[in-house]
């Protein structure tokens, strides 16, 4: 038969005690998934793209400076991405960022139209204002492929058309004043894309400032009640 155990009660609770909370197992850091990881290195290789590309060209940026701006070799490059041209179209497309979604609430009419515009001028004051969009802005479409390039310049197209459609359903309802829906866009769009020329962020001014002061003189110039 097994011998009694020996040990006194209130050490053998001591003893349990520490035995439940020895055999809790360890916590460990969640590892991140291999697709996020590539995901993030993709998003990095496109990232450091897109500023070279804004700042030496197109042209003048190689894939070797975008390897050694990384401290990766030139190779590894190629686990991600096919060669240049597909960093500028997937660079291009990240810079509209959520403009597709932006576009859609424009047609929701329970909204007041001139604060729909706002809401645009905004949305895309901020879109082309980091990496990408000024990737988009100093460099746009034109090194593409007539058929990668025409994916960018329809959804241009389509960025224009929301303005222009804002614009004529302001004047119909009457708080906008009788002007040329496709020079209104022009004007706004000649504007906004020359701010990643000279804005840097380090000033006093947000983008989101930049952008109310311009939506605020737009408004004030087309509005019913200007004068």
């Amino acid at each position: 038969p097994p011998m009694p155990d020996a040990t006194p009660p209130e050490k053998q609770s001591r003893t349990a005690t520490r035995k439940r909370v020895t055999d809790k197992p360890a916590t460990t850091r969640r590892k991140a998934s291999p697709g996020t990881k590539h995901e993030d290195k993709l998003t990095a290789i496109l990232r450091t793209a897109a500023q070279l590309f804004a700042q030496n060209g197109y042209e003048a940026t190689s894939l070797d400076m975008i390897a050694d701006r990384l401290g990766m070799h030139k190779a590894t490059l190629y686990h991600y991405v096919n060669n240049k041209e597909s960093i500028l179209y997937q660079c291009l497309v990240k810079s509209f960022g959520n403009l597709d979604t932006v576009m859609k609430s424009m047609e929701d009419r329970e909204i007041a139209v001139l604060d729909r515009l706002r809401l645009f001028v905004r949305s895309l004051a901020e879109a082309q204002n980091n990496d990408f969009g000024r990737c988009l802005v100093l460099v746009g479409a034109g090194p593409l492929d007539n058929m990668t390039g025409d994916d960018i310049r329809q959804f241009q197209r389509r960025l224009d058309q929301t303005v222009r459609a804002l614009i004529t359903e302001g004047i119909a309802s009457g708080v906008i004043r009788p002007c040329h829906p496709g020079m209104v866009s022009a004007l706004l769009f000649g504007a906004l894309n020359w701010v990643p020329r000279w804005y840097s962020g380090k000033g006093k001014f947000t983008i989101q400032d930049v952008a109310d002061n311009f939506v605020e003189t737009l408004v004030k110039g087309i509005g019913a009640n200007a004068t």
